[in-house]
C-alpha cells in the first residue's frame, strides 16, 4: 500500500507522469479474482502540493518523493502495530497473572516439573500438558473454587478445540493438580474437574472425530503379496524396512531400533529354534527384564528378515510414499496390522501370535489386529 509514480510516455507536456495510490485492503479488492488483488486510483493534482509534489519535478524526483512518503506511511503503520501488540500483551499478562500468579507458578513447576520428573521424556510430556493447561486457564479466567460448578465451560473449551479424549484426560490431570496446589496455598476449598462421561464425553468425541475424519481409521494391512507387487517402486532399504514389519509384526519404532544391538538379540530356545528378542520401550509399567518380546524364527521369510537385520540395510519410508502405493488408509503400521492374519493363515495359534506381538492379552490381539474381513480354517485331512 502506498503511492506510485506511473510514467506517461505518450504525453508531450510536463509533467510526463502521474501519481497513483495502490491498496491491497480487502474492502477494495473483494471482487477481484487476481492472484494478488489490488486496487489503484489516480491522485488529483489538487492534492499534489499537499503531498509535496510539483509539476516541475522530473520522473526520478517524483519517484524519490513517493518513496519518502511510503517510508513514512510504513513507519507509522509499524508503530501502530507495535502499539496494538503491546496493548494485547498487557491484557494477556493481566489475564495470565489473574489465574497463574508468578510466585505460585514457579513453585509448582519447581515441585512437579523439575523435582518430581527426572526423566527428560517425562518432563517433556508434563510440560506439554502444562502449557496447554495454562492456555486454557488464561482463556477461561475461572477461579479454582468455581471449577467444579462451571465444569461445562471446560467441556465447551475442549469441544471447540476438538481435542482427543486421551489428550483431554492429560490436560485435566495437570489442571486438577494445579488447582489443588493453588487452593492449598490460598487456603481455599477445591473440588476437582471430573472426567467427561455420558453425553458430555460423546459430544467431545464427536467433535474430535469430525475434525480428524478418515485419518482416525486404523491402518489397512499390508500383505506379503501386496509388498511383492510394489517392490520395484521402493528403494531397497525402504522395501527391507516394510519386509521386517510384515514378517515380524513390529511397531515402526521397533523396526527402527533393530540397528541398536542393545535393543535386539538372537538366541536359541530350549528346542533349538532361533528366537528374536526385541526390547519394547513402550512398556513402562513392568520391570526391565519383562519388557522383551520373543519372536521365534520358523519360516524361511523370517530367516530372510534376520539377514536384513544383520546387514542393517533398512530405512523407514515416509508415510506419504506408503499411502501412494498401498492406499490412503495405509500407514507404517500396515505390516503389523496384517501380521495376525498372516500367521493365522500359516496355521499358527492366536495365543502364540499375541505373545509374539507383545500384547498383554489375547483379547487385544483379536479385537484390534484380527481382520473381520478374513476367515481362516485348518486344512481338512482326507480320509484314506
Amino acid at each position: 500500500m502506498g503511492y506510485y509514480i506511473r510514467e506517461l510516455k505518450s504525453k508531450n507536456q510536463n509533467p510526463r507522469w502521474k501519481i497513483q495510490f495502490i491498496s491491497y485492503k480487502k474492502q477494495y479488492t473483494a471482487q477481484s479474482n487476481a492472484k494478488k488483488p489490488r486496487k489503484d486510483w489516480d491522485i488529483s493534482k489538487r492534492r499534489w502540493i499537499a503531498l509535496g509534489f510539483k509539476d516541475s519535478m522530473s520522473l526520478e524526483q517524483a519517484r524519490a518523493r513517493a518513496r519518502q512518503i511510503n517510508a513514512k506511511i510504513e513507519m507509522r503503520r509499524q508503530e501502530e502495530r507495535r502499539k496494538q501488540i503491546e496493548e494485547e500483551q498487557f491484557v494477556l499478562e493481566r489475564k495470565f497473572t489473574a489465574v497463574l500468579p508468578d510466585i505460585y507458578k514457579e513453585e509448582f513447576e519447581q515441585k512437579y516439573l523439575v523435582g518430581r520428573y527426572k526423566n527428560p521424556g517425562w518432563q517433556k510430556r508434563f510440560l506439554t500438558s502444562w502449557r496447554a493447561t495454562q492456555r486454557m486457564l488464561t482463556e477461561l479466567q475461572i477461579d479454582p473454587v468455581d471449577w467444579n460448578e462451571d465444569v461445562h465451560l471446560f467441556y465447551d473449551y475442549f469441544q471447540k478445540k476438538a481435542y482427543s479424549f486421551s489428550y483431554i484426560k492429560k490436560i485435566l490431570l495437570v489442571t486438577n493438580l494445579w488447582g489443588y496446589f493453588l487452593s492449598r496455598r490460598l487456603g481455599q476449598n477445591f473440588m476437582r474437574i471430573p472426567s467427561p462421561r455420558g453425553n458430555e464425553k460423546a459430544r467431545l468425541l464427536d467433535a474430535y472425530f469430525g475434525k480428524r475424519g478418515h485419518r482416525l481409521t486404523p491402518s489397512d494391512p499390508i500383505t506379503p503379496s501386496q509388498l511383492t507387487q510394489v517392490k520395484h517402486k521402493f528403494k531397497k532399504e525402504q522395501y527391507n524396512w516394510l519386509y521386517l514389519s510384515v514378517w515380524l509384526g513390529l511397531r515402526p519404532q521397533e523396526v527402527d531400533q533393530l540397528k541398536n544391538p542393545q535393543m535386539v538379540r538372537l538366541q536359541n530356545s530350549t528346542e533349538g529354534t532361533p528366537t528374536l528378542w526385541i526390547y519394547q520401550t513402550k512398556l513402562v509399567s513392568v520391570p526391565h527384564r519383562y519388557r522383551w518380546k520373543l519372536i521365534p524364527i520358523i519360516f524361511k521369510e523370517q530367516k530372510k528378515a534376520l539377514q536384513i537385520i544383520r546387514s542393517k540395510n533398512f530405512q523407514r519410508p515416509i508415510v506419504k510414499t506408503v499411502k501412494k502405493h498401498f492406499g490412503a488408509h495405509t500407514t507404517l503400521y500396515g505390516g503389523r496390522k496384517g501380521f495376525t492374519d498372516l500367521m493365522l493363515s500359516h496355521q499358527q495359534n492366536l495365543f502364540h501370535i499375541s505373545q509374539w506381538m507383545g500384547h498383554s492379552s489375547i483379547k487385544r490381539t483379536w479385537r484390534n489386529y484380527k481382520s473381520k474381513c478374513i476367515a481362516h480354517h485348518l486344512p481338512i485331512k482326507k480320509s484314506a
